[in-house]
């Protein structure tokens, strides 16, 4: 779009009535023309506010999750204390970003939107990204405003941090096999991947956003997008299934409608609840196999010998889940004390009996990807159902069923040191 196209199009009054309305409360930044945003903190409070900005170059706005007492007095030296006294409330902003297109960008606003119906929540909006997503919003008002005898307020961005998280692993399994319908095949949806993944997940595809800074913002809607010229565009439920990307050119966007409605107060309780509880656990069991597995270091290379059946099965050469296996051998190997000139040669030696091998490059490409870790990444657990299973390696042995008080294999990388 020209500048005069940019001009007329947020001069509709329209437009500006509903910019104006989703701004009231929130911290403002634009995105300019020529590259960069203008300075915060910002707001937007009469039209004259928004189209002075419009025409120094402002070509896209954004908002705050984040509701203030007064945006205008918010600063990147503020201690915390003082950002929860300033915040009124936030509300639940789930990003959805499709790298697979839009009809996958679709399967997860929909499964998103039914998981939020079942908890009773029927007053959420929705709205196209602009891009290649959408976004969901559950309103402040849906929330409790005490959870734990502490003000919801200032709990930001630990609880939408961990109802984002919550409704990520609710619909995962679901969305990954609707991914693998819209594909065909399991094989040809990991054909997908251009990069390197600790696991197979729907989330590798299409992510939805589970973490945010202070003063996260979020397109808002009837905003263009700067790489597009699509407007961000509320939607109607009965509307997805249909929607198509020019659905959201400027000359064909209905103007007026409500990105944020009417909702229940409280509604959202026991999602929350829910949320927080199942944090809580994910974090005691990710400590608990943390303590499993963090003690296995040895000091010198544990021979082939040693190994348990699943990994011996891979490294016999594969027609299904090579590109699995490359995440599995690396970082089993670099856990059994094995240097990476040892691990290279072995993946080489392996590739070789893989029917097809991968790519030469793609091998190459893992390798560095880990080398640059400053992480220690662990193999897939037993129980993981998208590793060795799916592709038929898993062949327990009487030292794997076997059960004792003090290791448990939960992961192949306890084996070689379990005692018989």
């Amino acid at each position: 779009m020209n500048r005069k196209e940019i001009i007329d199009y947020y001069s509709r009054e329209e437009v500006i009535d509903s910019i104006l309305n989703i701004s009231k409360d929130r911290e403002i930044s634009g995105t300019l023309s020529g590259g960069g945003y203008t300075s915060r903190p910002n707001v937007l409070q009469y039209s004259n506010d928004l189209l002075g900005l419009v025409k120094k170059g402002c070509v896209a706005f954004h908002g705050s999750v984040e509701r203030w007492k007064n945006p205008m007095k918010l600063d990147t030296k503020m201690r915390k204390e003082d950002m929860d006294r300033l915040r009124k409330g936030w509300d639940l902003i789930l990003d959805i970003d499709s790298a697979m297109g839009l009809e996958a960008a679709k399967m997860t606003l929909k499964k998103i939107i039914y998981l939020l119906e079942d908890y009773g929540i029927d007053g959420y909006g929705m709205k196209f990204s602009g891009r290649r997503g959408f976004h969901v919003v559950v309103p402040w008002k849906a929330f409790p405003k005490k959870v734990d005898f502490e003000k919801t307020s200032k709990q930001f961005p630990a609880i939408p941090q961990s109802i984002a998280s919550f409704i990520r692993k609710k619909i995962k399994g679901d969305l990954l096999q609707d991914f693998i319908d819209l594909k065909g095949s399991f094989h040809k949806l990991s054909d997908e991947l251009d990069s390197h993944i600790d696991r197979m997940t729907p989330f590798a595809f299409v992510d939805v956003e589970k973490y945010w800074g202070k003063r996260h913002l979020f397109r808002l809607p009837y905003s263009l997008h700067d790489g597009t010229w699509h407007v961000s565009y509320p939607l109607e439920k009965d509307e997805i299934d249909g929607f198509k990307m020019d659905d959201a050119k400027p000359e064909n966007v209905e103007l007026g409608r409500k990105f944020i409605g009417n909702i229940k107060k409280g509604c959202a309780k026991e999602l929350m609840v829910d949320s927080i509880n199942w944090m809580s656990k994910r974090k005691k069991k990710e400590e608990e196999d943390e303590g499993s597995t963090k003690e296995i270091k040895p000091e010198d290379p544990i021979p082939e010998k040693r190994f348990p059946p699943c990994i011996k099965h891979i490294l016999e050469g594969l027609d299904d889940g090579r590109k699995r296996s490359v995440f599995i051998l690396i970082t089993f190997l670099r856990r059994m004390a094995w240097d990476w000139e040892s691990v290279e040669e072995r993946l080489e030696e392996w590739n070789n009996k893989n029917n097809p091998p991968l790519g030469e490059n793609y091998i190459n490409t893992q390798l560095k990807w880990f080398k640059r870790q400053n992480r220690e990444l662990v193999s897939p657990s037993c129980d993981n159902d998208l590793y060795y299973k799916s592709f038929g390696v898993c062949d327990p042995d009487d030292k794997c069923k076997q059960g004792t008080d003090n290791i448990q294999i939960k992961n192949p990388v306890v084996y070689p040191f379990k005692k018989k």
